[in-house]
């Protein structure tokens, strides 16, 4: 990955059992006002009829550069994806979403225009209909704004925070970085890595990233042992990390602002779980009392809503 690169975007698509949602994505994609781009697909062990969409699609257009692997999971798509870009800038898009059609016109032009190595856009939840605005901008026209502190700024804007996608990176500011592999919820360290590297971004208002709420792929399934550990695993990741580059500011402010978060989400999911409640206690009980012990998390931080839960938790897990 170079800022000298011909190729000004590579767009990075991981694709597994997407038949429905993927002709969508790729239109989307080939069909984009700015052309300068490379569509890298990793077909991640599809046996739907995802593999043979996908080849239709690059039969016609020379800009797709298709990877075929057996299934190594969101995480090292993505990863095996970058390790080929040759684009300037490093775009990930899901397969079951979608772009504006003006998208990377406008996130280029951002780019360039403020001069700040990521760009992030508002995103439009698709609830089912096809309802996504399709105004017509001047690129070097649409607003936006430079956020100067970029870690602590990053939380100020729910929407746009933990995910991968929706943003354009300037690919030397992430060639460093790579997303842990086998993991659920991987994109929040990879970001919080990432924005804890870069002085500036800017946020554009227009929604030009569409999110389907629909898709099957959407993690909806009961809560696990496996989703706390992962949970933890990467809380761990991004403390060593903050740690090992002497970064203890800026692991305050996300101690405060992230990971009370991600701590509320998991207690909030074991509050509302209906199978092996128990167990899913038991165990968090054990890794957050470790994180604690550690110096990793704190109490202080959380919600009052979420103080409330821990103690019934542990209250609970004294007196079974």
């Amino acid at each position: 990955m170079t800022d000298t690169a011909a190729v000004a975007i590579s767009v990075i698509i991981p694709i597994y059992n997407v038949e429905k949602f993927l002709p969508r994505c790729l239109d989307s994609v080939i069909n984009q006002s700015f052309k300068n781009i490379e569509i890298i697909c990793v077909n991640d062990g599809s046996t739907d009829r995802s593999g043979k969409i996908l080849a239709k699609f690059a039969e016609k257009d020379a800009r797709f550069r298709v990877i075929t692997q057996d299934n190594q999971g969101l995480s090292a798509s993505r990863n095996n994806g970058m390790e080929v870009a040759s684009g300037a800038y490093i775009f990930f898009l899901d397969a079951d979403d979608y772009l504006h059609p003006q998208a990377l016109e406008i996130f280029y032009a951002t780019a360039q225009k403020s001069e700040c190595p990521i760009v992030i856009s508002q995103t439009f939840c698709k609830l089912g209909k096809d309802t996504l605005n399709t105004k017509k901008y001047i690129a070097d026209e649409v607003s936006y704004k430079v956020c100067d502190n970029a870690l602590s700024d990053l939380y100020k804007y729910r929407l746009v925070s933990a995910v991968a996608w929706n943003k354009l990176y300037r690919a030397s500011a992430i060639q460093r970085f790579k997303f842990i592999e086998g993991i659920y919820y991987e994109d929040w360290p990879f970001t919080t890595c990432v924005f804890s590297n870069i002085a500036k971004f800017a946020l554009i208002k227009e929604k030009l990233y569409i999110y389907n709420t629909t898709s099957p792929s959407i993690v909806r399934s009961s809560f696990s042992l496996k989703k706390i550990h992962d949970y933890i695993l990467g809380i761990r990741h991004v403390y060593n990390y903050f740690m090992a580059k002497n970064k203890n500011d800026e692991w305050n402010i996300v101690r405060k602002k992230r990971i009370s978060l991600s701590l509320k989400m998991v207690l909030s999911k074991i509050t509302k779980s209906t199978e092996n409640k128990d167990e899913l206690e038991a165990y968090f009980k054990q890794e957050y009392l470790k994180l604690k012990s550690e110096g990793i998390v704190s109490f202080m931080d959380l919600t009052l809503k979420s103080k409330f839960r821990l103690l019934r938790l542990m209250w609970h897990q004294r007196h079974k």
